[in-house]
């Protein structure tokens, strides 16, 4: 065999090595984990160690829990009560349970000559202590009326606070009430109550002046008392107790537009308001977790927060949509994004006085702009009940505009 002969018969050779060597690898699929930093394989999230040198990052849940179509009421808040709840039987004055110290570990000290009725010391079952003041509901409302209105407002204006804190109060004791060791705070998450110190000439003479006076309204269960919100100041517009937060709907509490009626106030309009994304993060993770709603507990760092739905008639937001940076949706109400930083144990954030606002993404935070009211924005507004009894408006015109389908009912 010559030499150009065995040259030839080795490149041959070297051809068909090199040949089976670039086949690709036919190893079954289930092995392929065994093969080291394979690009082609997502990041471990098993906690063993890896191969590679790089950090582990974990993935993104794969099933992102839903939201439902439509938002449940936040337990935080409260339950669902009827709409409308007959008293017929009730036809003498009622009392009240006002709870005046919070639960506390130790019982509390209380001088009750500062308040009117008795005050109770009472342990709860899980161990901890309350201050309850017991009074007739008339006394109790004397001591209300100057911690909810400004010292001069009009005598209108207080009477017709008189009758709305007075359906609110006895709503709350015909619901709430029958399940609790109390019937209203005496902060802001009921009515302002001051007890004695509380009381004025003015406000003795609105309670005594409108005596058993209450709103009636009438709705699928019968006729009788609703739960007879009201606020600071609305901005201009209204909303619903089911638009706020998930409550039944009334006829009594409605949505509508009321102008530039209560601009009186400082809040009608409020400066923009700046939130970090990491802020918002920390909050809506509490708040889901707080009220059992997976789809919000389990949202990662928030990415964009808009507002996503708008009341018709009144351009007040109603539904406030998040996401993380996953692309995970979570939707809440705006009166509930409201609450929840108002709420939230941590206090990280500025409260936006009201939940009518416009939201602008500005990266890592966002801007509450067009910022407008105080309050939730249900039922009576107090800037403009004053502004109407300016006006002389009479008490009962004052609450037939804010309480539609309402009428006043002597109860006792």
């Amino acid at each position: 065999m010559t030499l150009g002969s065995w040259m030839i018969r080795l490149l041959l050779v070297s051809s068909i090595v090199v040949f089976f060597f670039s086949l690709p690898c036919c190893a079954p699929s289930s092995d392929s984990s065994t093969l080291p930093n394979s690009p082609s394989q997502p990041p471990t999230t098993s906690g063993q160690a890896s191969n590679s040198s790089n950090p582990i990052i974990p993935s993104p849940i794969s099933t992102f829990p839903a939201v439902p179509a439509v938002l449940p009421k936040p337990i935080i808040l409260g339950q669902v009560y009827p709409p409308v709840v007959s008293v017929a039987a009730i036809t003498s004055e009622p009392y009240i349970r006002v709870l005046i110290v919070p639960e506390q570990a130790y019982p509390p000290s209380i001088n009750p000559q500062l308040y009117r009725g008795k005050v109770l010391i009472e342990r709860l079952a899980d161990g901890e202590f309350i201050a309850v003041n017991a009074l007739p509901i008339e006394e109790y409302l004397a001591g209300v009326l100057s911690r909810e209105l400004y010292g001069d407002w009009r005598p209108t204006a207080y009477a017709a606070q008189a009758i709305a804190a007075r359906t609110y109060a006895l709503y709350q004791i015909m619901t709430f009430g029958r399940t609790h060791a109390w019937d209203v705070t005496g902060t802001l998450t009921s009515q302002m109550y001051g007890g004695k110190e509380a009381e004025t000439v003015r406000s003795w003479d609105a309670v005594t002046g409108t005596r058993g006076l209450v709103l009636y309204t009438s709705g699928d269960s019968g006729i009788g008392i609703f739960c007879s919100f009201y606020c600071s100041c609305d901005g201009g517009a209204t909303q619903s107790a089911a638009d706020a937060w998930g409550d039944a709907a009334v006829v009594t509490l409605t949505d509508e537009s009321t102008g530039t009626l209560d601009d009186e106030s400082p809040d009608f309009f409020w400066p923009p308001m700046v939130i970090s994304k990491a802020q918002i993060t920390q909050v809506i993770n509490w708040w889901g977790l707080k009220n059992r709603l997976p789809y919000l507990t389990e949202l990662g760092p928030i990415a964009s927060v808009a507002v996503s739905e708008k009341n018709t008639i009144t351009g007040r937001p109603q539904i406030i949509t998040l996401r993380d940076v996953y692309g995970h949706v979570g939707k809440m109400r705006a009166e509930e994004f409201r609450m929840a930083i108002f709420m939230n144990p941590f206090q990280n954030a500025p409260v936006p006085p009201s939940s009518f606002f416009d939201i602008r993404d500005a990266g890592s935070y966002i801007e509450l702009t067009n910022g407008r009211g105080h309050g939730h924005g249900v039922g009576m507004s107090q800037w403009g009940d004053e502004a109407m009894a300016l006006h002389g408006m009479t008490y009962q015109q004052i609450l037939s505009f804010y309480y539609p389908s309402s009428w006043i009912h002597e109860q006792w």
